[in-house]
């Protein structure tokens, strides 16, 4: 008996010898992951400073993937040390970090500002796609924040002037804005606007000067129209009063920037597309409409609203301009096509 058993005992050896060399891998493997593990711990995983700012929705593993650290000691870190929940917000990742001072400074939240510009001839879809740019907004949210019937009636509680509009367009004053991205809000942005628009506009052309909401929107309308027709602040108020003098003797406006707004375009993109649309009849083409625009197509400037209320009068009907940006005038058709001959192209 004690023969046999051996000889059984000697059959199983290979089987039992191969099962201790696979727990003993297991073991090595296991060391070998703790060893890295405890390396990850402690190495530098930032090699220089980096400012990150927590958007609404993103996890902590957004951020691990951000900073290209290891998903999996990452999430382990995590999981077995006491961490709080992430909040939006923007936070600075000092030079040299390990995970621990990363997370560390995840809790530790930094105020910081920036500078937005809108310039004087956007519109809503330039300021969204601005915005969307910059990661404060998904793209097309301020455009329906904007042109939202009930959020307009409910401003108008707190900014009268908007009675009666179907869009902000108008009113969304064009300046350089300064923000904390990681809390912006589009609500407290717009009333930003609006307000910038009540100090620097309203209140000085405006308001108490016996003017109604119909006379002042049409003007804002007209002067969105001049913002983008004329840049010399000096050449405004004249071409203001040509364009009000063809209104008033029932003239087309003929103005190609009136061209695009209906499509939705940025100032850029219409430049590609206008003669695409220059003979489309819609309630914003200047060119096969009699009239204003439905609604103003940019935010004009304090100096275009206040050149385009105090018109200067001229003899004039006609304007254009050369490749310098150079102004033209003429009384009449044929002095029009004068300067086209002869000055367009200088």
């Amino acid at each position: 008996m004690t023969f046999e058993r051996k000889n059984i005992e000697s059959k199983q050896n290979p089987l039992i010898r191969l099962v201790k060399l696979f727990i003993w891998i297991f073991i090595i493997f296991i060391w070998i992951k703790y060893i890295w593990y405890s390396n990850f711990t402690s190495t530098p995983l930032v090699k220089e400073e980096k400012n990150i700012t927590v958007k609404s929705g993103e996890k902590y593993s957004d951020i691990a993937t951000k900073l290209e650290i290891n998903q999996t000691y990452f999430k382990i870190y995590k999981k077995y040390n006491s961490v709080d929940e992430l909040k939006v917000w923007n936070y600075k990742i000092p030079e040299n970090a390990n995970i621990s001072q990363i997370l560390k400074a995840l809790q530790e939240p930094i105020f910081q500002t920036e500078n937005i510009t809108l310039l004087e001839w956007w519109n809503i879809f330039d300021i969204d796609e601005a915005l969307t740019n910059k990661w404060l907004i998904e793209k097309w949210e301020y455009i329906q924040y904007t042109e939202n019937a009930e959020k307009i009636h409910a401003l108008t509680e707190f900014f009268p002037f908007l009675e009666w509009v179907s869009t902000l367009e108008w009113y969304l004053y064009p300046d350089t804005y300064t923000i904390d991205p990681s809390l912006f809000a589009i609500n407290k942005f717009v009333i930003f606007q609006l307000e910038t628009f009540e100090t620097k506009v309203y209140n000085k052309l405006f308001q108490n000067k016996n003017i109604t909401l119909e006379n002042m929107q049409s003007v804002i309308n007209l002067a969105s129209i001049v913002e983008k027709e004329e840049k010399v602040t000096a050449n405004k108020k004249t071409v203001a009063w040509i364009l009000k003098k063809r209104l008033q003797e029932n003239w087309f406006i003929w103005a190609d920037i009136t061209v695009c707004y209906p499509y939705r375009l940025t100032a850029n993109e219409c430049k590609l597309v206008v003669s695409k649309y220059i003979r489309d009849k819609n309630d914003y083409n200047t060119r096969t409409k009699l009239g204003l625009p439905k609604t103003p197509i940019w935010n004009p400037s304090y100096e275009t609203i206040e050149a385009t209320l105090n018109h200067k009068n001229t003899p004039y009907y006609y304007y254009l301009h050369n490749t310098k940006w150079q102004i033209y005038y003429a009384k009449d058709n044929a002095g029009h096509v004068y300067n086209k001959n002869n000055f367009m192209r200088k």
